[in-house]
């Protein structure tokens, strides 16, 4: 989940350490309200989670933070990029949640105060809560390689964030004229979701292949393996 500027991703996991640990403990008996659960994050960990916890106890007040209101899978994206996939097949709506009985806050968790377990919003309201999750999803951490930061996104795109950057590399490469170079410079262990940029690779390669021929990728990597076998195969398959 998105998280403006006054209120970092690694401010809040500290701030809220104490609280999620508990919810990893039973509830006490309340004794006449039901108990109220706030979920940071709308993303695969925080939806399934306020859904599984309402199915679980319908009697609990379970509230999903939120700040977008369609959810864009990261998984398959890949295919996006390469033209074999609408982005909207990537995209996802709040209303089955909603449905389900989970009441659904389209703001930004902007602080977390464990002590009077309350949430504030972007919209200066705040929430009460008896137990709190974060999943607030992961980000870049643009200060870890020199050079890049988000101005240099905007024209060398990660593309690990889907939505507008996925449209984005998307559009590069249609734009890339028959002849063209595709540079893709793998990072060093550890990263998440070790072979991605192979499974890129191999996609990129795909559409190059059948679209634009005469154009080549070079892969900068210097491991000397990756996860994945069968993903390395496909990429060495489709370059050929």
């Amino acid at each position: 989940m998105p998280i403006n500027h006054r209120f970092s991703r690694r401010e809040i996991l500290g701030a809220g350490a104490a609280t999620v640990a508990t919810v990893a403990f039973p509830l006490p008996a309340f004794a006449q309200a039901a108990a109220k659960i706030v979920v940071i994050g709308g993303g695969f960990g925080g939806a399934s989670c306020a859904r599984a916890l309402k199915q679980t106890d319908p009697k609990l007040q379970v509230t999903l933070v939120e700040p977008n209101k369609t959810f864009t899978a990261c998984p398959f994206s890949n295919n996006v990029i390469a033209g074999l996939r609408s982005i909207e097949q990537q995209q996802f709506g709040y209303d089955g949640i909603a449905a389900a009985g989970v009441t659904v806050v389209a703001q930004a968790a902007t602080a977390i105060n464990g002590k009077a377990r309350t949430v504030g919003l972007a919209d200066g309201t705040s929430l009460g809560y008896d137990r709190l999750v974060l999943s607030p999803g992961i980000d870049l951490r643009f200060d870890a390689l020199p050079g890049y930061d988000e101005a240099a996104a905007a024209k060398m795109p990660h593309a690990w964030k889907a939505g507008e950057q996925t449209l984005l590399l998307r559009k590069q490469l249609e734009a890339m004229d028959d002849g063209g170079l595709v540079v893709i410079a793998a990072p060093a262990n550890p990263f998440r979701c070790p072979p991605g940029p192979y499974e890129r690779a191999s996609l990129i390669a795909h559409y190059l292949k059948t679209r634009k021929p005469r154009s080549k990728l070079i892969i900068l990597d210097a491991k000397d393996n990756f996860s994945k076998w069968w993903n390395g195969y496909r990429c060495r398959r489709a370059a050929r």
